[in-house]
């Protein structure tokens, strides 16, 4: 179900796109946003839905929607498809949003990514988003690429809503990008709130940004969770800030509905 704070944070957003707000709350562009509600989609395999495809694991535990014409979800377990979209245009400078609204059920005690950006392939992973278990809960990680990540110390509750949000900055240089996970946000690029965590930056930097991902992990590692709607999204500079109102706005409309 969308959630009220989700809800607040895109009137926040659709606010912004009418003038010209400061460099901490500027106009979101949206490069791709879904909620999993019909008529968009119906309760079938989410491949093949709205542009999505599988890229490995094709046909095992395919993530399936779950909807009504007012709420959509789709669940991630272990050991199964793992499917992407992709977005247009490509990122290869700033920073770049994914704000998402998941509800965790299980984790494990070695943790696993379940949602990254791609460039657009099958293989080259960036912000890649963590889970695993703590005491009677879960904590979070991002990383930039692929290897060992530090996780958050906040315990955050098994069958609670969360949106989080998960930026990653492309810096110039090799070997450096970083970006941040913000829990519950309460603006379009984190500002003013307290990171849950910071990137760990490792890995291979990316060069271009195309496409977002979902990940179903192995079988001892990978958490169990629904997804109720995901969004990317980059936030100009304030001379462009007015670009992105249009398919903000839209948005909004989409998650009112």
């Amino acid at each position: 179900m969308d959630s009220p704070r989700l809800k607040s944070l895109l009137c926040a957003l659709a606010a912004c796109t009418l003038w010209a707000a400061p460099a901490s709350s500027q106009a979101a562009t949206v490069l791709y946003s879904t909620d999993f509600n019909a008529p968009t989609y119906s309760n079938i395999a989410l491949a093949g839905q709205d542009g999505w495809s599988a890229i490995s694991g094709a046909g095992t535990n395919s993530p399936v929607v779950s909807n009504s014409a007012t709420d959509g979800t789709i669940s991630l377990t272990t050991s199964g498809e793992d499917l992407r979209h992709t977005f247009t245009p490509a990122v290869t400078s700033g920073s770049i949003y994914m704000l998402a609204e998941i509800t965790v059920g299980s984790a494990q005690a070695t943790g696993d990514y379940f949602l990254h950006l791609g460039d657009g392939g099958a293989n080259n992973f960036y912000a890649r988003t963590f889970i695993k278990s703590s005491g009677a809960g879960f904590v979070m990680a991002l990383g930039t690429g692929s290897g060992a990540v530090t996780y958050g110390t906040t315990v955050l509750s098994f069958g609670q809503s969360y949106s989080i949000l998960v930026r990653y900055d492309v810096v110039s240089g090799t070997g450096n990008d970083t970006g941040a996970l913000f829990i519950n946000p309460t603006t379009e690029d984190g500002t003013g709130d307290t990171a849950y965590v910071a990137a760990t930056t490792i890995g291979t930097d990316a060069t271009s940004l195309a496409s977002v991902h979902f990940r179903q992990g192995a079988a001892g590692s990978a958490a169990g969770l629904t997804v109720d709607s995901v969004s990317v999204y980059v936030v100009p500079e304030p001379a462009t800030a007015l670009l992105g109102g249009i398919g903000l706005l839209a948005l909004l409309r989409r998650r009112r509905r």
